[in-house]
Order: C-alpha cells, then sequence, then structure tokens
C-alpha cells in the first residue's frame, strides 16, 4: 500500500496570481516528506497547475460552427465528396438528355417533352463557397444577421465548390441552359451576378438568377418548368428540391424519404453541417432566439433522441 503523504506547503507563481500560494495543506503544515513519493506527487501538481495557466490565450468556449467549417474547409473527405457529387451530375445529364421523358421538378406538370432542357442550381454551399464568411461568425462568437452577410456578398470573394465550374461548363457545352437560384435577397443581385462573372460561370444573363422576389424556390422551379424541361436539381438543402421543409425536423425526414427514388438520380445534393433549415427546424426557426438560446434548444432535442 501506498503510504500516505502528509501535506506540505509548495509555493507556486503563476501569472494569475498576486501572491504565492500553497498547492494543499492541512492542520499538520510542518512536516517534510519523507521520500521521493512526495516530491514526486508535489512536482506533478506543480506542473499541473503551470499547465492550467500557461496558455491564457486558448479560448475554451468557441464557436459550436467551428468543426463542420473546418471539415469543409480543410479535409480531404470534403473534397472527395464533391468531386463523386459533381461526377455524378455529369452522368445523370446525359442520362437526362437521351431521357426526353425525364424531368426533375415535381413542379413540371406540363408535357416537357418538347420543351428545351435546363438545370437549376443552388448558389449558396452547391456553387459558391462561403465558408469565409462563417469563419468570421465563428471568430466573433457571433451568429448570422443580414448585414454581415451583404456585407460578404459586396466583397465578391466567394470561390467555385470544387467540381462546379467543370460541371457547368459541361452542360452548358451540351446545350443545357443553367438557372441559378438562392434565398439571397433581391438587393444582392448585383454583387451576385459579379461574382458569378469572375468564377467564368456560364452565366450570359441575369434573367439566369433567381432570387427571393417575394417567390420560394418552388415558385422558381414552376416558373422554369413552364419553358424548359427540368433535367436536374442541385443543392444543399431540402427546400431546393420540394416544397415544405420548413417543418420540424421528423417532418423534414419523412419529407426526404417519401421521395427516396429521387436522391442521386434526378435530385442531386451536396453536404452542409455548417447552417441551413435543419439547424433552424431544431429551434423552430426563430431567428428572435439568443443564440444561447438556441443552443439550449439543440442540445435539448440532441437529448431526446
Amino acid at each position: 500500500m501506498s503510504p500516505v503523504m502528509p501535506a506540505y506547503r509548495f509555493p507556486v507563481r503563476c501569472t494569475a496570481w498576486n501572491d504565492h500560494r500553497p498547492l494543499f495543506s492541512t492542520r499538520d503544515s510542518t512536516e517534510k516528506p519523507r521520500d521521493c513519493h512526495y516530491c514526486l506527487a508535489a512536482a506533478l501538481i506543480f506542473c499541473m497547475t503551470l499547465a492550467g495557466c500557461a496558455d491564457p490565450g486558448v479560448e475554451q468556449n468557441t464557436h459550436e460552427m467551428l468543426n463542420a467549417t473546418l471539415w469543409r474547409q480543410t479535409s480531404a473527405e470534403y473534397l472527395a465528396i464533391a468531386a463523386q457529387t459533381y461526377r455524378l451530375a455529369r452522368t445523370n445529364l446525359d442520362l437526362a438528355l437521351a431521357d426526353p421523358g425525364w424531368t426533375a421538378a415535381l413542379e413540371q406538370t406540363n408535357d416537357a417533352t418538347g420543351l428545351p432542357p435546363a438545370i437549376i442550381v443552388d448558389l449558396d454551399e452547391t456553387i459558391l463557397d462561403d465558408t469565409g464568411y462563417e469563419i468570421r461568425v465563428i471568430r466573433d462568437l457571433g451568429s448570422y444577421t443580414p448585414e454581415s452577410f451583404d456585407e460578404w456578398c459586396r466583397e465578391v470573394n466567394a470561390p467555385a465548390i470544387p467540381g462546379a465550374r467543370e460541371f457547368l461548363d459541361y452542360a452548358d457545352a451540351h446545350g443545357v441552359t443553367v438557372f441559378y437560384y438562392s434565398a439571397r435577397k433581391a438587393a444582392l443581385r448585383d454583387c451576385t451576378a459579379r461574382n458569378l462573372r469572375e468564377l467564368h460561370l456560364p452565366f450570359p444573363d441575369d434573367t439566369r438568377l433567381l432570387l427571393t422576389d417575394g417567390e420560394s424556390k418552388s415558385d422558381h422551379r414552376a416558373s422554369v418548368a413552364r419553358h424548359y424541361r427540368i433535367l436536374l436539381l442541385l443543392g444543399d438543402n431540402l427546400e431546393d428540391f420540394v416544397a415544405g421543409s420548413k417543418a420540424d425536423p421528423s417532418v423534414r425526414r419523412a419529407l426526404a424519404g417519401r421521395y427516396a427514388q429521387r436522391w442521386g438520380h434526378e435530385w442531386i445534393i451536396l453536404p452542409n453541417p455548417m447552417y441551413g433549415q435543419w439547424e433552424a427546424a431544431s429551434y423552430g426557426f426563430d431567428s428572435r432566439l439568443s443564440r444561447p438560446e438556441q443552443l439550449k434548444r439543440k442540445l435539448l432535442m440532441l437529448q431526446g433522441q
């Protein structure tokens, strides 16, 4: 049995302290250690104490999007997923062009066999990479705001998602009209259009850019479907494919399951673990809630699974 170590005073100086303080003490603080066991234990506690104050610059309270954004920006796995996604899109585009009855939009209820082909792609995290904006939010321990995102958009710095430009060029070269749609507001039309042009994406005029001007994405799909046969839908959010996605998580999952046969066929989705309706659904889409309250509700939902 190891001997019980009698306590003694061992002064430690830390930058966070104003004086010397004992690591531990008992009623008998005068007894000296009698063998190396005590010295070893004292040294261990000394090192642990120093470790606690060695690097006051390390922030323990970091942002909930850190891991997701780090994965998006740095992982080999995301590059592989993006390459795989756009290779699948190209293969399926060829299949769709060869099949006059193929259509991707549920809103396409008319006979589309004689219409020219088109695809509709979401912008943010499908074609444009906004991790630069998310990094700003993380560093500020903040949240999305329309004002801060507007500032990001007007800088016209969003790069293309890997593989996106090559796929869109392929579609354009095969006579397929590319429509871009987004939840971005109409006030961001100019900076969004400039970003697309600076990336040299197929974007001949602003009529190809469908923003939130009071219409939903389902409205946009219905409008395009009147004049084009929609071959593929690409996005990162359930609303990029089907209406009714602003709902409880269980409803959203059931909705995705209802159209299981479309995924990887007419509908091609990219992962976005950083933000989206999946996240907002966890706190009831109530953007008025403070960030701590949103986090609390997310935790309660996780515990309920």
